[in-house]
C-alpha cells in the first residue's frame, strides 16, 4: 500500500512539473516582458534550411488541436496581413515537429495546411532531445492520453545570417502580441 501511494505522489509531481512549469513561464514572461523575451544568442539549428533573413519557429506536433492549430491559423493570418507585406519576402515560418513517430512528410503537410508558404520539419529523436539545451523547449507525453503531447508554446524569432543563426527573441502566445512581433521583424529586416 505504501509503495502504491509513493508511486501516485511521484506521478502527480511529475505531472505537475511538466504541466505547470511551461504554463507559469508563459504567464510570467507575457506579463513582465510585453509578450517578448530578448535573447540575442547564436544557436545551432542545422535542421533549419532557409535563405531568408528572418525565421519564425514554432515547436509542436503533427495533429495538435489545442495549441498548434490555433497558433498556426493566427500565424497564417499574420503572414497574409497588410502589416506583413513589407517583410514577407524576407521571412520563413517553420513548424518543428516534436514527435519522431510521425511520418517524415507529415510535419510539412500539417504546416502547409495552414499556409502554403509554411515549412514543416521532421526531427529525429536525437535532434528532438537536443532542443531543450538549444531553445529551452520542454515537452512530455500527456499522462491521460498518450497520443497528446504537452509542450512549451513560444514563437521564436531568428536572424538568419550566412554563417550563423541568432535567436533574437521568444514570444509568448498567451496572447501572441502580433504588433510587437511585426515591429521586431521590421526592425530586424531594416538592419544591415
Amino acid at each position: 500500500m505504501k509503495n502504491s501511494k509513493s508511486k501516485t505522489i511521484f506521478i502527480f509531481l511529475i505531472f505537475l512539473f511538466f504541466i505547470t512549469i511551461p504554463f507559469l513561464q508563459s504567464l510570467i514572461f507575457s506579463s513582465n516582458t510585453e509578450g517578448a523575451i530578448k535573447i540575442d544568442k547564436e544557436v545551432k539549428a542545422d535542421f533549419i534550411y532557409s535563405d531568408k533573413k528572418i525565421i519564425l519557429l514554432f515547436f509542436g506536433y503533427f495533429g495538435c488541436k489545442d495549441v498548434c492549430t490555433p497558433l498556426l491559423y493566427k500565424l497564417s493570418d499574420l503572414y497574409e496581413s497588410q502589416e506583413f507585406t513589407t517583410i514577407k519576402d524576407e521571412v520563413d515560418i517553420f513548424f518543428i515537429n516534436l514527435t519522431p513517430e510521425a511520418e517524415q512528410d507529415q510535419p510539412d503537410l500539417f504546416a502547409k495546411f495552414f499556409n502554403k508558404n509554411f515549412k514543416g520539419v521532421y526531427l529525429s529523436k536525437k535532434d528532438i532531445f537536443n532542443l531543450d539545451r538549444t531553445f529551452g523547449v520542454f515537452f512530455s507525453r500527456d499522462l491521460s492520453d498518450k497520443t497528446e503531447l504537452n509542450h512549451t508554446d513560444f514563437v521564436y524569432l531568428i536572424e538568419n545570417n550566412l554563417n550563423s543563426k541568432i535567436l533574437k527573441s521568444m514570444y509568448s502566445i498567451h496572447p501572441l502580441k502580433t504588433a510587437k512581433l511585426i515591429d521586431d521583424m521590421i526592425l530586424l529586416d531594416s538592419k544591415k
